[in-house]
């Protein structure tokens, strides 16, 4: 979280340098498209900003007046406004709140703070003058939820400060609209029999290598690799390779969401397979991931996660849970 602080404020010195240059142009020379107004702000997590955007001064002319401004926004007002609740919309109270607020213009590290939500989920902070707020939230028992464009996560960096070339207004949170983190909570679990994290070495030539789920020679899946890396023309970086991923006993499908714990019924296939070609251009690459559900003849049920690494040592990293229980296609794991 603190990396993300001080990147922060990175990309804020150089806004500041866009600032000099932008404003050592005669107006009629920028042909400045017109400033967003303030419904074109953040949505839905941050309320609409108000007037001072309209409003904003000339950028300082002199380095001495950069310098002073640049100084100036880290001593932007901060009021954050959050909730924390699980997948389904329920609160989760008392969880874990840090808050990372960058205020070293000089690059230092930047001030922490703690908090606990309440009842209803939420947590606030204010009276701190700072640029950005880094956020994360988090509790036993729950599992956190990575960064993804557009959707709700257990963390975030929000600024604070709005430089004359910024395309968004400052965050603005408030108590009836906060900033939504989301925690997943685990259902409910069984006994499963877990492989991993381990790395399998796998041939080059297509030779098999059997990997058990169960750790006692049953439920197997079976990897085989073709690769010419050794055999490539001499300055290419790119050469052909396969993997192909068989279930003897059974089949398998892609689980695309890392949440999704409950096995299909149905869809599922013999086997998958990754084709890298050369040709594939700037698509290429010599590693690959995937995630499958597996379901064995016996009517149990697997999940299963592996990166193949088809350059260098050439080897397979493995994880794997197998639910012993027939006719069982819950694969969900205790958080902790």
């Amino acid at each position: 979280m603190r990396n993300k602080v001080l990147i922060a404020a990175l990309v804020v010195i150089g806004l500041i340098a866009l600032w000099a240059v932008r404003s050592k142009k005669p107006a009629e020379e920028r042909n400045e498209p017109s400033r967003l107004s303030q419904n074109d702000v953040q949505g839905a997590a941050s309320p609409a900003v108000t007037q001072a955007s309209s409003a904003r001064k000339a950028p300082p002319t002199t380095f001495q007046a950069q310098q002073e401004a640049f100084v100036a926004a880290f001593r932007t007002p901060i009021a954050f406004y959050g909730r924390v609740i699980d997948q389904h919309g329920d609160p989760v109270p008392q969880a874990d709140v840090k808050l990372s607020a960058n205020d070293k213009a000089s690059g230092g590290r930047p001030s922490e703070y703690t908090r606990k939500t309440d009842s209803d989920g939420r947590f606030s902070i204010g009276c701190i003058w700072r640029i950005t707020l880094a956020v994360e939230v988090s509790k036993p028992g729950y599992r956190g939820i990575p960064q993804t464009e557009g959707q709700p996560s257990s963390s975030g960096l929000f600024e604070y400060w709005v430089s004359e070339a910024s395309v968004r207004g400052p965050h603005r949170p408030t108590q009836d609209a906060p900033t939504i983190f989301v925690l997943y909570k685990p259902g409910p679990t069984e006994p499963l029999v877990k492989v991993g994290e381990k790395n399998f070495r796998i041939a080059r030539d297509g030779s098999p290598l059997s990997i058990s789920l169960d750790q006692q020679g049953g439920h197997q899946i079976v990897l085989r690799c073709w690769n010419q890396e050794l055999t490539r023309p001499p300055g290419r970086r790119q050469y052909d390779w396969r993997l192909e991923i068989t279930v003897p006993n059974g089949g398998l499908v892609a689980r695309k969401d890392a949440f999704e714990f409950e096995a299909p019924e149905g869809g599922y296939l013999p086997s998958d397979s990754v084709d890298m070609a050369a040709t594939l251009g700037s698509q290429w690459r010599s590693s690959a991931e995937r995630s499958y559900f597996i379901r064995f003849d016996d009517e149990t049920f697997g999940r299963v996660q592996l990166e193949m690494q088809a350059g260098g040592d050439h080897f397979v990293v493995w994880k794997s849970f197998l639910n012993p229980k027939a006719g069982s296609r819950n694969l969900e794991t205790a958080a902790n």
